[in-house]
């Protein structure tokens, strides 16, 4: 086992030094802002997770490979069928998804959380041998440790250079084609219209948020993009959920059709955003749905709010009604949040 505090050890040596004894090991970093894990197996890696951060099926959804309700689906049949298979694997298995569009999807969602974590300057780092009933395993097309580190490491110093704030509303002034753009660039250019926010953007390509708050700063440097002069309104809806899947999921759907969204994992999380900003409205997803939303009208932001559950089944009795409970059906689609939600105002 080791445990160091990161600047006593560099978390990229520690990733060769286990590369190059070929050895299987998780580490954990537990970060002022962040928590992450990296699973290597063999001297590669086979999985990288931060907290918060994106997740696997969040990548899959973006890369148009699964839709909201096959990745939800997956979720339900891993824990009740899978307990411990990896979702990608699972996603494998039953044929959902091909090789190739697994290992595009993870290769992106490890570079990102592993640019994460290279970035981190304080925190502690812990190293120790996989248990021995760790389900982790390699999938076919990920590149090696050291190719990683290199690629992250490339994107990290990139996004150093400079950045959008995520709530900044850009439109297109210059002629983009006088310009020597990347195929990421011109992605993302498609994306931009003058009324999404930098984070909506960025949850609409399928590219890491940082890299594409790097190349909105890189296209409005080069005089291509300029910031818009009327900045939209969109409303702030606070998502309760206890999946940190679920969570990344609505946040990508949500913020795809121009809500501001806050996370939070429980009650007291909830509470604290609730006194600090003016939300629009909150939706909830989980076990113990009445109670959760007994405490949400127990406090003085929550007592008028509107509410949604996101449940197979409509919330029904006496506590449903007063409490004045809205139901979107699990496994939710675009569609379903969009019908739910059209009650929210948008500011003029």
């Amino acid at each position: 086992m080791i445990r160091a505090r990161l600047g006593e050890i560099e978390l990229g040596d520690l990733l060769r030094a286990l590369e190059g004894a070929r050895r299987s090991a998780v580490v954990h970093l537990t970060c002022p802002r962040l928590l992450g894990r990296i699973h290597m197996r063999e001297g590669r890696i086979a999985y990288v997770q931060t907290h918060p951060g994106p997740h696997l099926g969040e990548y899959l959804v973006r890369f148009e490979y699964l839709t909201l309700e096959q990745v939800q689906e997956l979720v339900r049949r891993q824990a009740q069928e899978n307990p411990g298979t990896p979702l990608g694997v699972l996603a494998l298995r039953l044929g959902a998804i091909g090789e190739d569009e697994l290992a595009e999807a993870l290769h992106a969602q490890i570079l990102e959380g592993l640019a994460v974590l290279l970035g981190q300057r304080e925190g502690e780092l812990l190293a120790f041998p996989p248990p021995l009933d760790a389900s982790q395993v390699l999938l076919p097309g990920v590149a090696d440790t050291g190719t990683l580190l290199m690629e992250a490491l490339r994107r990290l110093d990139e996004w150093a250079r400079g950045r959008v704030e995520p709530d900044a509303v850009l439109r297109l002034v210059g002629d983009p084609t006088r310009h020597p753009l990347s195929p990421e660039a011109w992605a993302v250019l498609e994306a931009v219209d003058g009324l999404r926010r930098a984070r909506s953007v960025a949850l609409a390509c399928d590219l890491p948020e940082d890299q594409v708050y790097h190349l909105l700063y890189e296209l409005k440097s080069r005089g291509v993009l300029a910031e818009a002069e009327v900045r939209p309104q969109d409303p702030l809806l606070l998502v309760m959920a206890e999946s940190s899947l679920i969570r990344r999921l609505l946040l990508v759907a949500l913020e795809r059709q121009r809500y501001r969204v806050v996370l939070a994992s429980d009650l007291e999380g909830a509470r604290r955003i609730l006194e600090q900003n003016r939300v629009g409205g909150v939706l909830l997803e989980g076990d113990n749905l009445a109670a959760k939303v007994r405490g949400l009208r127990a406090l003085p932001a929550g007592r008028f709010l509107p509410l949604w559950v996101i449940a197979e089944h409509p919330p029904r009795g006496f506590w449903a009604r007063a409490a004045r409970v809205g139901h979107i059906p699990k496994p939710f689609s675009e569609d379903h949040l969009r019908a739910a939600l059209s009650v929210v105002r948008r500011p003029v």
